[in-house]
């Protein structure tokens, strides 16, 4: 089974991710993790990649395609987290997939008010070690494997006033398309993430189930 998750930032889709990872057994691919690495790391992508992150825009294609490309060629099935995100993308994905005589079973989209996701987003935290996040007004407890035992919290840059208006309006020109993209399919369901925890986990097992 291949799932892939859409929605903007702040709407869920991490905390959905590793409940879809640990009750189906998908192999999660987050290209947001896997950027994080690498800037971490130094490396020459992370590099490139931190310039357009800290400014609230999206890293390059071709970057994103090459790198998600690899990580498919090792799973059979997968769960596809912070990807695609703009129609060319989508496209590339497809002939991937066709490549690998795999399949898209489903596409989840996090629906949240436009209020709601600024909310969330400025009141997160992250943490440098394990990169799990956190509420500013929440106990903080680590859930990472091995957890943390004191966890590092800081601001994203890209979780900043400044940024977050960007990321929104990037999400809303070039993400959104999407939609039709997989509409057009029969592939998306929409998810109301505006419910607690538990609720957005009960819809999607509904679907999950089709």
């Amino acid at each position: 089974m291949n799932v892939i998750l859409l929605g903007p930032p702040g709407s869920g889709k991490g905390t959905q991710s590793s409940y879809l990872v640990k009750k189906y057994k998908l192999n999660h691919i987050s290209t947001g993790d896997i950027l994080r690495t690498e800037i971490s790391s130094g490396t020459k992508l992370g590099k490139q990649a931190r310039k357009y992150m800290i400014e609230g825009n999206l890293v390059p294609d071709q970057l994103i395609i090459d790198m998600v490309s690899k990580k498919l060629k090792k799973f059979d099935s997968v769960l596809l987290d912070g990807f695609p995100r703009t129609l060319s993308q989508a496209v590339a994905l497809d002939l991937e997939f066709s490549k690998l005589f795999m399949k898209i079973n489903h596409v989840l989209y996090f629906d949240v008010p436009s209020d709601e996701l600024i909310q969330r987003l400025s009141q997160r935290l992250s943490c440098r070690n394990c990169a799990s996040t956190f509420i500013k007004s929440e106990k903080i407890v680590c859930n990472s494997k091995p957890s943390c035992k004191e966890p590092e919290l800081y601001q994203r840059e890209d979780d900043k006033p400044d940024a977050i208006s960007i990321r929104m309006k990037n999400y809303t020109d070039l993400t959104a398309p999407l939609l039709d993209f997989y509409n057009d399919k029969n592939l998306m369901k929409k998810i109301d993430a505006n419910e607690s925890i538990n609720q957005v986990s009960n819809q999607i097992d509904k679907i999950m189930q089709i």
